[in-house]
């Protein structure tokens, strides 16, 4: 119970938050990008309605500064001449519902549809401006006092060869076309127009919903308004797929990565509980070896000193002979129960400074005579610098004479022994090469087991034996075999300073 509730709390801390923060940022990004994408839309749209009033309302001012002229230069006195021209303009230009003459104080007295009466327009701000400055000026929305609805007025005002003001022109922009014209632009913007007083007057008919509540602004060139348009809010179905999507997708690659992990994870674990099971199983025989090569080497002694008086007996040359098979397996029961000894605990060993090349030409002899029984070429490679090692001459002699052994029983006649000592860096290592059979991949993986053998006639422990006692002198041991092509045999060693 408790290894399932600790996988699930692994793969939550491991895959779902990494996940839910990664979907985090995406939501965040995509977020930002859709927000800067209509903003950057809305700020097309924007400078759409300004251009489109700049346009608009720059024409309608043009057209009247042009009719003012005409005024200037042909100075009607009558009512009804000015009435004439007025009404001429109004049919030819649909921009205007209405078009005013009023005289310098202000006073509209003819305009391009019937007027009752005289009205008075002196009080409107745009009136007063045109009139002071003497210069075209447009109104924000007010109420058209002639036509009675809301409508924008543009005064121009008319001057005589002496620049003085002899009149008045205004025209009515229908409010309620220009709110439509601004509407067919883009019609699922929200936008709004204030004038100089930072009061809207004019707005579709939309409202704010779909809207974001921020919005973009920007002047209009020739006039004191402003126009602003309000960005659509990000489409919350979309962000939501696209986030979705991506989510799937990174919690698929988390997983195989996390699969992935476990994976190694877990052949990480197997190996260490081999390697775990393995100094057991090692620590266990060696202890078990060790305690029989003791109860079997007290009796062999005693086996081995009645031989000699036996020997010493019976002179028969047969007897002899008996006598002589007997001793050598004694011999060679002493050697097996000799290296059980080694698999025990470590014992206390002397320690001395040698040079490795001094080992390997002493125990070259014995190989080269066992490489002359096979008729197997024998060469050594050795630097002349010495190498020096600190270590038991004995345990590194039983180490290359064992390897030796079985490099020799591995290769068939015309085959070749090679041991090769040098320096690599801080080391000290020795290789056997030999061109013998080889082994499989298989084989090379179990090789360091205890008892393992491929021979006839093998214990399993001389390579265990051997590994071991590297290992005393904090070195280490590795076999590279290729199958059918022969076998490399690689110790290395700390190099002692002299």
């Amino acid at each position: 119970m408790k290894g399932k509730l600790r996988s699930i709390l692994l793969y939550f801390s491991l895959v779902i938050l990494p996940t839910l923060g990664i979907s985090t940022l995406f939501f965040s990004y995509h977020w930002h990008k859709m927000h800067q994408e209509n903003k950057k839309t809305a700020h097309s749209v924007l400078f759409l309605y300004r251009d489109y009033l700049d346009h608009h309302i720059g024409e309608a001012s043009s057209a009247l500064e042009m009719l003012a002229m005409v005024f200037s230069a042909k100075a009607p006195t009558s009512n009804e001449e000015i009435a004439q021209l007025l009404q001429g303009t109004s049919k030819t230009d649909g921009r205007f519902s209405g078009l005013y003459y009023a005289d310098p104080n202000a006073i509209i007295t003819v305009a391009s549809s019937p007027l009752q009466k005289p009205i008075d327009v002196s009080d409107r701000l745009y009136a007063k401006e045109a009139l002071k400055t003497k210069e075209t000026t447009v109104s924000s929305a007010i109420t058209d006092r002639v036509l009675g609805h809301r409508a924008i007025l543009i005064g121009t005002p008319i001057l005589d060869q002496s620049d003085n003001i002899t009149g008045l022109l205004m025209a009515s922009l229908e409010f309620d076309h220009l709110a439509t014209a601004l509407n067919a632009i883009k019609p699922k913007f929200h936008f709004e127009v204030t004038d100089q007083y930072n009061i809207t007057f004019l707005e579709d008919d939309n409202g704010l919903d779909g809207q974001s509540k921020s919005k973009v602004t920007t002047h209009l060139s020739n006039l004191p308004w402003k126009v602003s348009v309000y960005p659509q809010q990000i489409d919350t179905m979309l962000l939501y797929r696209i986030v979705f999507t991506e989510s799937l997708i990174t919690l698929f690659l988390i997983n195989i990565l996390f699969l992935v992990m476990q994976n190694a994870l877990l052949k990480r674990q197997t190996e260490l509980e081999k390697r775990q099971n393995e100094a057991k199983k090692l620590e266990l025989v060696g202890t078990l070896a060790a305690s029989t090569a003791h109860e079997i080497r007290n009796p062999l002694t005693g086996i081995k000193g009645f031989i000699a008086l036996l020997k010493e007996k019976h002179k028969h040359e047969q007897d002899q002979l008996y006598f002589s098979i007997i001793e050598q397996e004694i011999e060679r029961i002493n050697e097996i129960v000799s290296e059980f000894l080694i698999l025990g605990k470590p014992t206390a060993v002397i320690e001395k400074t040698y040079d490795l090349r001094e080992v390997v030409r002493e125990v070259s002899l014995i190989i080269q005579s066992e490489a002359n029984l096979y008729s197997i070429e024998f060469v050594t490679h050795m630097p002349e610098q010495p190498i020096l090692i600190r270590c038991s001459k004995d345990h590194i002699k039983q180490v290359i004479l064992n390897i030796s052994k079985n490099s020799l029983e591995a290769m068939s006649s015309g085959d070749k022994l090679t041991i090769d000592v040098k320096k690599d860096g801080s080391k000290a290592q020795l290789q056997i090469i030999d061109t013998g059979k080889g082994m499989s991949e298989q084989i090379q993986n179990q090789v360091f087991e205890p008892f393992f053998t491929n021979k006839d006639t093998g214990t399993g422990l001389g390579l265990v034996i051997c590994k071991r006692i590297i290992e005393m002198y904090k070195g280490q041991i590795a076999i590279d075999s290729k199958e059918h092509e022969g076998t490399v045999v690689t110790i290395t060693l700390p190099l002692h300073s002299a």
